[in-house]
């Protein structure tokens, strides 16, 4: 199971002992973004994951925008751009495996480059993953037409089980927490 292409960057890992770690079972990616990943890592926690049994693949994807012009970019402009974009992806990637360490679940973070639907099918597929999980964005669904969704996509092209994560409207309001599904 390579983590690492030209499009892709291991920031960090973490392995249970050598006798919990070949117990693992389950490849279990999750996407992650700014505006999902907490809800999304707080959801599989608290519903899904059974930390001495998945290898979790936390991954993050970031855009390459086009230059404005085929031969524009004064003084660096775009590399800059790009590098804010990556200490951001790395620092939301590091920032959540942290939670998945102090839980004990066996872990890899990596960060992607591109066309974010493209790249999460990619790298699901690249490592035979079980399971993808996701969060929504709630567009409506004239953003949703004409934007496109990213889990839209993935329910349509990924090749394994893939559940998609939605907080309920008061959740959205009051940013708060939803119980576990087992503790109602």
């Amino acid at each position: 199971m390579s983590s690492k292409t030209p499009r892709d960057e291991l920031i960090d890992k973490f392995s249970h002992n050598s006798n919990e770690q070949g117990k693992l079972e389950r490849v279990v990616v999750i996407s992650i973004d700014k505006s999902s990943a907490t809800y999304i890592l707080e959801w599989a926690l608290a519903n899904f994951l059974q930390p001495h049994r998945d290898l979790v693949v936390l991954v993050n994807t970031r855009r390459i925008d086009p230059a404005v012009g085929p031969y524009v970019n004064p003084s660096g402009f775009v590399e800059e751009f790009d590098s804010q974009k990556r200490e951001a992806s790395v620092a939301l990637l590091k920032e959540h495996i942290q939670v998945l360490r102090e839980k004990n679940v066996a872990c890899q973070a990596i960060a992607l480059i591109g066309d974010p639907k493209e790249e999460i099918i990619r790298k699901v597929k690249q490592i035979r993953a079980d399971v993808l999980l996701m969060g929504s964005r709630n567009l409506g669904t004239v953003k949703r037409a004409f934007l496109g969704s990213v889990s839209d996509y993935c329910v349509h092209h990924c090749p394994c089980a893939i559940v998609i994560a939605r907080p309920n409207e008061d959740e959205l309001e009051k940013g708060t927490r939803r119980r576990s599904i087992f503790s109602r």
